[in-house]
């Protein structure tokens, strides 16, 4: 058998034509330099990519001039004038360009061509080879979109950004970051010291310990707001945010990315505000003394009044300047609960207490003025509820309180209801509900009235006085407790507030203050009790309650004084304004405790400052208790009764 007489020429152009046709995505071409570029030869596999037939290429039935897009003809054929220079030599690569498929679409090729010159038909042909590249093309176009795209972004928001890679400190900043700080991005070190050097010292532990975070996985991403120099010498405030985009084998982070956001602007407005706030609340706390020192005087001797031989008639003037006085304390404690509430400051004391003691004491608070006004005042309380549950009482008492008021001041006839019940989670745990309906004119817009100084009759002509505060309030306490608050209400129909309070079950066996309480006599026992305090009408009002409530009392006018008292004489109890000139209450309660000659009594301070700051401060300097001005008797027997509560928990081994 004998071998073929095969041309080498043939095998070679019969392997390429198989190797080209073995897959869609190269073409050969070869053109005609001439005006429309006839396709003198084309592989068979172009039906594949351009959806024109091999035949009606060769046949001149498309032109593949006229499929080039008409954005990049221009530029193709340049590129074609400047092969045929020769200045690129006998080939070029032509950049990407689109090429019309027979279906409407466009195709992106790579093109190199190459130029021979046809010495037969005396023209130049031109040899190229296509590749579609459109799958690679679209997604490099989508890159691109998104780079553009996060370029604006960062133009917009004005964001710096910066790369560092943890291993080798190298770090790159954006011509944005630079000049963020007041220099050009050539002006900068490209190492983390660049931007670590200029922290503010203040701040330098806490951004690398966010770093340091995130390096270790404490936190999903790094943030951090600090200070960094300018170059002029001033601090840029920045929100400095970040995340490890890049890890090599072993885990190490190699890529650690993110943006700077100057906000000097807002944190300059948020230190004015602050300083604003701090501003607010030093003139409140002056004021708050200022109002409740004079208030003391008025509802102290309108209370010691009244326990002397007055007429009817006296006694009801009395009563109008009491709670002419209250209201006037009410609105004062009000307010300064909505600024501790607008800065945070607002705090729960939860302890053990009855709810059943809390709604009986609200009742107690309202019944007289609800009938003055000629309202049926009722309470339905669930047999179900907790005996006795955990809670800040003094806190639900205000917002109740808060609720009650209001129902009564804008009710003109009818009746207040107030229902409790206990809805159950389980045995620890549940809600107390409690409602407040009244029959009065209704609310038009419920929104409104929980903003501050807002009111739903306003004006000069509005029927009813009040601050505003009330509703604010409430909705701030509630919210405190974690609970929620809704009012229902249609005009001409009255309104009602439903809040409702998440509390454990307390199913304890000790008893509570409340239940010692209980086991004392209805009269308080003899004490002997020493008044300090440097106003002669304060001391006049404080031994005049004392008195009657059959104690011994000795007054004295100040501190020096006072530890003079105790070194001769031995006092069961010590009532101690903090606001003395010389030695104040705070020192001097310091020095009583510091000598181990005098008998330690129980000491309680007297002040007109409602802050819970100097309750803390008058706590820390060795006082046992707390009363703010104004007060009224019944405050200084709680106190006195607290003195008998720590001996019957001793007696009960508590």
């Amino acid at each position: 058998m004998t071998t073929p007489d095969v041309k080498p020429e043939a095998v070679t152009n019969s392997n390429l034509e198989q190797l080209i046709n073995a897959g869609t995505g190269l073409t050969l071409f070869v053109w005609e330099d001439s005006e429309l570029w006839p396709v003198r030869y084309v592989s068979d596999n172009v039906a594949a990519v351009f959806g024109f037939t091999k035949e009606e290429f060769i046949r001149r039935e498309v032109h593949y001039k006229f499929l080039i897009h008409e954005d990049d003809t221009a530029r193709v054929n340049d590129e074609v004038e400047l092969l045929k220079s020769g200045k690129t030599g006998y080939r070029l690569t032509h950049q990407d360009y689109r090429v019309r498929h027979k279906d409407g679409h466009y195709v992106w090729v790579t093109d190199t061509t190459v130029v021979k010159y046809d010495e037969k038909t005396g023209v130049n042909l031109l040899f190229g080879y296509l590749i579609d590249i459109t799958e690679r093309k679209e997604l490099e176009l989508k890159l691109e979109t998104e780079r553009n795209r996060l370029s604006l972004l960062l133009d917009a928001t004005r964001l710096g950004t910066w790369e560092w890679n943890p291993q080798t400190n190298k770090t790159s900043f954006n011509e944005r970051w630079a000049r963020m700080f007041g220099y050009e991005p050539g002006e900068l070190e490209d190492n983390v010291e660049t931007w670590s050097s200029r922290l503010h010292p203040d701040d330098y532990d806490k951004a690398w310990q966010a770093i340091k975070d995130h390096l270790d996985g404490v936190t999903p991403f790094y943030e951090s707001e600090h200070r960094i120099l300018h170059r002029s010498g001033r601090w840029v405030y920045v929100l400095d945010r970040g995340r490890i985009i890049e890890r090599d084998a072993q885990g190490r982070a190699t890529r650690y990315a993110g943006t700077v956001t100057d906000v000097t602007e807002q944190k300059q407005a948020e230190l004015d505000a602050r300083r604003a706030a701090h501003a607010k609340n030093v003139f409140l706390a002056n004021m708050s003394h200022e109002i409740r020192t004079p208030l003391h005087g008025i509802l102290g001797l309108a209370s010691v009044l009244e326990n002397t031989d007055v007429s009817d008639y006296q006694k009801r003037l009395l009563r109008t300047i009491k709670n002419s006085g209250d209201y006037l304390l009410n609105t004062l404690n009000d307010l300064l609960d909505l600024t501790r509430a607008e800065e945070g400051q607002l705090k729960i004391k939860l302890g053990t207490h009855s709810i059943v003691h809390i709604l009986e004491h609200i009742h107690s608070l309202f019944e007289q003025r609800a009938e003055e006004k000629g309202l049926a005042f009722e309470f339905d309380i669930a047999d179900d509820l907790p005996r006795q549950v955990i809670m800040d009482h003094s806190r639900v008492i205000q917002v109740v309180s808060n609720l009650v008021s209001n129902a009564i001041k804008f009710t003109q006839h009818g009746k207040i209801q107030v229902k409790a019940r206990w809805l159950a989670e389980n045995e620890r745990k549940g809600e107390l509900e409690i409602s407040v309906t009244d029959s009065g004119a209704g609310i038009r817009d419920t929104q409104r009235i929980w903003q501050l100084f807002e009111q739903e009759d306003d004006g000069l002509t509005r029927s009813q006085q009040g601050s505003g505060l009330g509703l604010a309030i409430v909705r701030n306490l509630v919210q405190l407790l974690s609970g929620t608050i809704q009012v229902d209400s249609e005009m001409g129909e009255g309104s009602c507030f439903t809040v409702c309070l998440p509390m454990t079950v307390h199913t304890g066996n000790a008893p509570s203050d409340e239940e010692l309480s209980e086991l004392l006599l209805p009269e308080l026992g003899q004490h002997r009790v020493l008044v300090v305090d440097d106003n002669s009408i304060n001391q006049m009002i404080v031994t005049e309650m004392l008195l009657s409530l059959g104690q011994q009392v000795e007054s004295v006018t100040s501190g020096q004084k006072a530890l003079e008292a105790l070194q001769q004489s031995l006092f069961d109890a010590v009532f101690m304004d903090l606001h003395m000139p010389g030695m104040d209450g705070m020192e001097t309660t310091k020095q009583i405790r510091q000598d181990s000659a005098i008998k330690q009594p129980y000491i309680i301070a007297l002040t007109a400052n409602a802050f819970p700051e100097t309750r803390t401060q008058a706590l820390r300097s060795g006082m046992d208790d707390y009363v703010t001005k104004p007060f009224v008797k019944e405050d200084l027997a709680r106190v006195l009764n607290r003195i008998n509560v720590k001996t019957q928990r001793k007696k009960h081994g508590i």
